[in-house]
């Protein structure tokens, strides 16, 4: 890999990591979130530095060419953030339905106590 292409690389990676950092300070993105992205870009850093790690990586796995152990780790990485976020919005969803049917039945309770009260003026 050409030393200018690593370079280019290796300064996008670090303009993403101000991004995130950035994101991060304004509270547009949770911690969690941030570290897995930054620690994502710590790792595609390494790759760039040390290619000769993919190399080694791709002969391991007996992939035949380190463009293929590349998309590999990519889909992987992807499998596992679509997994993460897939299990937040299930959480969010269930604390979201239990949300709703508590307010109802504070709405319903409510209602119920004005309406005892009315009746009871009423009767007065």
């Amino acid at each position: 890999m050409l030393i200018e292409l690593r370079i280019i690389m290796l300064v996008i990676i670090i303009i993403m990591m101000f991004f995130f950092i950035s994101m991060l300070r304004k509270q547009k993105l949770e911690l969690k979130y941030c570290l897995v992205w930054i620690f994502s870009l710590l790792g595609v850093a390494v790759f760039v530095a040390f290619p000769q790690l993919l190399d080694m990586l791709s002969e391991l796995l007996g992939i035949a060419t380190p463009v293929f152990t590349l998309f590999l780790i990519c889909i992987a990485f992807l499998a596992c953030i679509c997994i993460g976020l897939t299990v937040v919005v299930s959480r969010l969803s269930s604390r979201l339905n239990k949300l709703t049917q508590n307010i109802a039945i504070a709405e319903c309770e409510l209602d119920q106590n004005n309406n005892t009260r009315s009746r009871e003026k009423q009767n007065d």
